[in-house]
């Protein structure tokens, strides 16, 4: 019996851009691959639906670049939560407070174009809280990244005392109902807790 060996290149490719990058081409991947022949093959196809392809090293790379995206992108949004929460409670407009956030040290993608405060979303012109927090990145989805990278973290004997907490906090959230909506909803959340 003749036996035909095939050689298989495996690639990760997760994304990141959420649905407006989604819907816009605009997404981002991060690119788990060992050949650079195929790497190279796949290039055009990933550039139809995204700008960025970023080479993350070995098959699974592409994976860990993206929890540990995720991890500091959780502890941002949670970080600019805060941030708009109190500026609502000390009577900050929360475009304004949106806007000096925008062009400070605070300036990030939870700030800038995904704001968690409706009505600095509505003003930036983007961001789930516009449309009540549907349509982006789900708490859940969230909280699971949140977990495998705490979990990758444990294994590589590492301490993520930040990622832990956001996990925390995400995990609230989502048994409190709010796991469909975009993780920016946090605000929303914190807001219930006095």
């Amino acid at each position: 019996q003749h036996q035909h060996q095939q050689h298989r290149d495996y690639v990760d490719a997760p994304v990141s851009g959420g649905v407006k990058g989604a819907t816009d081409a605009t997404l981002t991947f991060m690119v788990g691959c060992s050949s650079p022949t195929t790497f190279t093959a796949i290039q055009p196809l990933l550039r139809r639906m995204g700008k960025s392809v970023i080479p993350c090293g070995e098959a699974g790379s592409g994976s860990a670049v993206k929890l540990c995206n995720n991890a500091a992108l959780a502890a941002q949004m949670v970080g600019i939560c805060e941030a708009m929460n109190l500026g609502d409670a000390l009577g900050v407009d929360p475009t304004v407070l949106a806007g000096a956030m925008n062009i400070s040290t605070a300036k990030c993608w939870s700030s800038e174009v995904n704001n968690p405060h409706p009505t600095a979303a509505r003003e930036l012109g983007s961001g789930a809280s516009a449309d009540g927090y549907e349509g982006g990145f789900g708490t859940a989805l969230m909280l699971k990244d949140l977990n495998l990278a705490v979990d990758a973290g444990e294994e590589e004997g590492l301490a993520l005392p930040v990622a832990g907490l956001s996990r925390d906090l995400y995990r609230m959230a989502d048994l409190h109902g709010y796991g469909r909506r975009d993780f920016g909803v946090m605000l929303e959340f914190l807001k219930g807790v006095k």
